[in-house]
């Protein structure tokens, strides 16, 4: 009797050794790593990341500032599923213990379109984050003939072979053609190509000749559309704001802005530790922009129950008396419109620096950041 009740004993804690094990497994891994742009250096925050298994999903997270994430899954198969509004990338992997550094890449792209312009180069900022195909190093975006209008069809090839810098990963050539065989007048006038863009960027001194147009972009934007437009682009948001009325009013007179530089306050407590903590670029939330042209346009005001403005400076302006006044004003902005989403700013990228600028790094924040504004 006593020997069967000690094999009962010993059953009975094997059984619940047993169970314990079961029980650790179920309570998950730890699983961490990054997420990053598609050049794979630059992190990326407040990214959505989704564990799922059989099309179920098991747990979810977010990125930090420095694209940080990190994850609880039991024993397992998964998919790693992350979403930063517009861009996404997956990642497949076997959970049968800790898994630290799983990085991963944000390398699902939404379709993209610039138009060109003679003072931005917003191309240069989205060829290297990596918009870049890495094997014939052609942009995984289109470029739009923003200037002239009415020349033959056909594409246009490169001014000079494209190639990433050994030590940097940084583009060396960033002066790109048109690679598409229809221009910023040709967009306009199809509604249907124009809405084929997830985003579509306006680059300071296009054509200005079709601001009559602006109600194209306006149902752009309305229908869904992510529009980017800096400094004399402007012209093409006339309608989208009422003249004015709404999100924003430019000032008059157009284009008064003078000052070349000024140093900048970050309005947003994201981007400001996302500069610094990732790329040693701010101080005391404090940025210096120098990208501006020698007449910008400026923003008189804006409404601040439905637009977000991210940085301001003091700056120089001339008032219709040609008189120069000096005060703080707001340079960048998002607002919504219908399902849609603006960026504007007042400066740009007019730089043709192959290393990036502290602008430049705004710049990307945006690109991904206004990818995420929706209703």
């Amino acid at each position: 009797m006593k020997n069967i009740l000690r094999l009962f004993l010993i059953l009975t804690l094997i059984f619940s050794c047993s169970d314990d094990k079961t029980t650790d497994d179920l309570s998950g891994f730890a699983i961490n790593g990054r997420l990053l742009a598609p050049n794979g250096t630059d992190p990326i925050p407040n990214a959505m990341v989704s564990a799922r298994s059989n099309n179920t999903v098991v747990a979810e997270s977010f990125t930090d500032v420095q694209g940080q994430y990190a994850l609880s899954l039991p024993k397992g198969n998964y998919e790693l599923t992350f979403t930063k509004g517009k861009f996404s990338g997956v990642l497949q992997i076997d959970v049968e213990g800790a898994k630290t550094n799983e990085d991963a890449l944000l390398d699902i792209l939404p379709t993209i379109g610039v138009v060109t312009g003679h003072f931005d180069h917003i191309e240069h900022v989205l060829l290297n984050i990596g918009l870049v195909d890495p094997i014939t190093q052609e942009p995984l975006f289109d470029i739009i003939e923003g200037n002239n209008f009415g020349r033959p069809s056909g594409a246009h090839g490169h001014r000079e072979s494209l190639h990433m810098s050994q030590n940097k990963g940084m583009m060396d050539e960033i002066l790109l053609e048109p690679n598409v065989d229809f221009n910023f007048e040709d967009l306009m006038n199809d509604p249907a190509l124009l809405g084929s863009y997830d985003i579509l960027f306006l680059n300071c001194g296009l054509n200005e000749s079709l601001e009559d147009m602006g109600d194209v972009l306006m149902d752009y934007v309305y229908n869904g559309g992510i529009l980017y437009a800096t400094d004399w682009a402007a012209g093409y948001l006339n309608d989208i704001t009422n003249g004015g009325a709404d999100y924003m009013t430019f000032y008059d007179p157009e284009k008064s802005g003078t000052s070349l530089t000024t140093t900048a306050t970050l309005l947003d407590t994201t981007l400001s530790d996302w500069l610094e903590l990732n790329f040693d670029i701010v101080l005391e939330d404090t940025i210096e922009i120098d990208e501006f042209l020698s007449s910008w346009q400026v923003v008189d005001s804006y409404d601040t129950t439905t637009t977000i403005s991210w940085l301001e400076g003091e700056v120089s302006y001339r008032d219709s008396g040609n008189n120069i006044i000096t005060e703080t004003k707001d340079l960048a902005f998002t607002f919504l419109h219908g399902d849609g989403a603006v960026f504007y700013s007042s400066f740009h990228t007019e730089n043709y620096d192959p290393e990036f600028s502290d602008v430049d790094r705004i710049m990307e924040f945006f690109v991904f950041e206004m990818s995420v504004i929706q209703p």
